[in-house]
């Protein structure tokens, strides 16, 4: 193998190294940074239920380092999950068929040390931050319409959730510090099932 054959193959194992390492950070921040759907459906209940259409869903919720801190000194949280159900229509935009939001309120005690976690007129408490993300990216038996919303082939609905931090909620020098503060999921696609349109 001469020099140059010898200095090309050093530069493209060199190249790889890097670009992996910056894949890595890259791969590191955004986890660090975001929250991740996991699993979710929109659903009917069993019977005995009120009637309606249902979703539960999972997210995974981490939250950066400078996040944490401000939370552990006094700086309480809001959260918004959003739903959305769209009736497809090919001839125009999608059509809203049911719209709903919880926001839910994570702040930390230092008397306690515990971490508190309320909204929609429910109050826990944890031991741990990872406790309260738990439940906090949990969305379960959530009503968002009526058994009468959705008629026709399930096929013809799409349904959408997303959870993220509001903002407009924190302290006015936070809301425009960085983008640490920029924590969303962004809108996922939830699976509908065929049950949503059963009679």
């Amino acid at each position: 193998m001469n020099g140059a054959a010898l200095l090309r193959r050093i530069f493209i194992w060199l190249a790889a190294i890097l670009l992996g390492a910056a894949a890595g950070a890259s791969c590191a921040l955004a986890e660090e940074n975001s929250i991740f759907y996991t699993s979710g459906s929109v659903s009917k209940e069993a019977p005995g239920d009120s009637p309606g259409v249902y979703v539960n869903a999972n997210f995974t919720i981490h939250l950066p380092t400078a996040v944490e801190e401000s939370l552990r000194r006094g700086v309480s949280l809001y959260f918004t999950t959003e739903f959305s159900l769209l009736q497809k229509r090919w001839y125009w935009t999608d059509k809203n068929i049911a719209s709903r939001s919880i926001r839910r309120k994570l702040s930390y005690s230092l008397l306690t040390r515990k971490y508190f976690l309320g909204g929609e007129g429910l109050s826990q408490s944890f031991a741990s931050l990872e406790e309260a993300l738990t439940v906090l990216g949990s969305v379960r038996h959530w009503r968002v319409a009526s058994p009468r919303a959705v008629s026709g082939p399930f096929q013809d609905y799409s349904a959408r959730i997303r959870i993220q931090l509001d903002k407009s909620r924190l302290p006015r020098p936070l809301q425009i510090s960085s983008t640490d503060w920029d924590i969303t999921s962004g809108w996922v696609s939830l699976p509908i099932s065929p049950t949503v349109t059963a009679p």
